[in-house]
């Protein structure tokens, strides 16, 4: 389960709109609820905030996460070096 110390660094990396790209990931893993169909926005937004507990739907959230974190590091090395400014980052 998420806790609620996780839920508020998840959210500074993966901000407000990150349900599309949860279901894109769950989609590519081909995980599905208990009928066969895709999760909606809904069980996606209810996991992420601790109301329901389902592990794929938690991993799916953390490896966006990553993928987000990841993003953000390589844009950041990219203007300091377009501009000449070290590695160094401000959190």
């Amino acid at each position: 389960m998420i806790t609620e110390k996780q839920r508020e660094k998840l959210k500074k990396i993966l901000g407000y709109h990150y349900t599309n790209d949860v279901l894109k990931i769950l989609k590519k893993r081909g995980i599905t609820n208990r009928k066969g169909t895709a999760y909606g926005s809904s069980m996606i937004r209810n996991v992420f905030n601790g109301l329901n507990e389902n592990k794929e739907i938690e991993n799916a959230i953390m490896d966006l996460f990553i993928n987000k974190q990841e993003e953000k590091e390589q844009q950041l090395k990219a203007r300091n070096r377009i501009l000449g400014v070290s590695d160094e980052t401000d959190d």
